[in-house]
């Protein structure tokens, strides 16, 4: 039996593993572990084995970059007191359950809505933290789906469990309960800087909701299950730069565009099992030169489109290995056309790179349409 004042601290544990000798090395691999050089940053480097798409010779349009499962990988380390902690009580940090709604920020924040987990993963980049949201005493997510985030430092999450949407007070590390109107399952969702409105998808009841930043209905798009001006199951909302909303008709196996008032501007898509069609679409997000990415998660691939809806690229394959998927379900672009890709039976974020012609040195037309990766 221990006899100093640490081995009866710890007798519960077990036998007295901190004798002088192992404290002391302990200490000395906690000192070495919070001194480790710190991985490069999501912006920075280029990966030592490089995937591109369309495959060499060609120019690369799609670069793959990173994959993060856990905080780990995200370039953040614990720091010594989460260390002790986690090394007394054998706790860890979470890694990703079932990753579906992402978002990154202007402050190089990284948020992955798991509903698998039932709850909203924080990736500070740039201050190397991590966060859990959603496990608060007062309010406990069920099942996040989607994220959006305006310009006050608010952070907006669908729970279709619930049938509610959480806005998240960045700065002060609250969580509240937000809309004033009932929605029967809340999905995707966007904030369109343009007008200042928030786009919800309401699943079960066919419709895009719009509210502005007290919770008040706005406008309303949809109601109505046909091709032309309603929706079939929508779940996942886009606003590009111009203010324009994409929203992923799924059982339409289409994807509707409409003007930030809700007026349908045009819709392309139509069922297949190859690519150029949507099986089944789900996540999608537009790069810097109005290419739409789409997530299709029976092609296990993210195909991406013109305006017009003529295919230009495809990337990604059924698989585990890197630039591989199971079942794509959400995606986020920034402004520097990184492409973030909820890789969600992988249980991973996988990061890729969009480089234009300029980037890529080179003025050759884009890959052929329908050229499979």
């Amino acid at each position: 039996m221990c006899t100093s004042s640490v081995g009866k601290m710890m007798a519960g544990y077990g036998e007295c593993w901190l004798r002088p000798g192992r404290l002391l090395l302990f200490f000395l691999w906690l000192l070495l572990a919070s001194c480790a050089a710190r991985p490069v940053p999501l912006h920075e480097g280029r990966p030592v084995v490089v995937l591109q798409w369309p495959s060499a010779p060609e120019p690369a349009r799609i670069e793959w970059v990173k994959t993060i499962a856990d905080y780990r990988d995200a370039g953040i380390s614990e720091g010594v007191w989460q260390k002790l902690a986690g090394f007394f009580t054998g706790q860890r940090r979470e890694g990703l359950v079932r990753p579906h709604g992402l978002l990154y920020d202007g402050a190089e924040r990284l948020f992955v809505a798991d509903p698998g987990a039932g709850i909203v993963h924080q990736f500070d980049l740039k201050n190397g933290r991590y966060r859990v949201i959603g496990r608060d005493p007062g309010i406990r997510l069920i099942s996040p789906i989607g994220l959006a985030e305006d310009d006050q430092e608010h952070l907006f999450i669908t729970d279709s469990a619930a049938g509610k949407v959480y806005r998240y007070d960045l700065r002060e590390d609250r969580l509240e309960a937000f809309l004033v109107i009932p929605l029967e399952r809340p999905t995707g969702i966007v904030w369109n800087r343009h007008n200042r409105l928030l786009y919800i998808v309401d699943t079960l009841g066919a419709t895009v909701v719009a509210v502005n930043d007290r919770g008040e209905e706005q406008l309303r798009i949809g109601g109505a299950p046909n091709a032309e001006t309603g929706f079939n199951h929508p779940t996942d909302i886009w606003a590009d730069a111009a203010g324009r909303l994409y929203v992923t008709d799924s059982l339409n196996f289409s994807i509707k565009i409409f003007t930030p008032t809700g007026e349908p501007d045009h819709q392309f898509g139509e069922a297949g099992d190859t690519f150029g069609t949507l099986n089944k679409p789900k996540g999608l997000a537009t790069d810097s030169q109005g290419h739409l990415y789409v997530c299709d998660a029976l092609h296990d691939a993210i195909q991406i489109f013109d305006d017009s809806g003529r295919l230009l690229l495809a990337f990604g394959t059924r698989g585990t290995g890197n630039g591989e998927f199971w079942m794509p379900s959400g995606i986020f672009i920034d402004q520097r056309d990184f492409i973030f890709v909820a890789d969600t039976y992988n249980r991973r974020v996988q990061v890729f790179r969009y480089r234009s012609e300029a980037a890529a040195g080179t003025g050759a037309a884009p890959a052929k349409a329908g050229k499979q990766p």
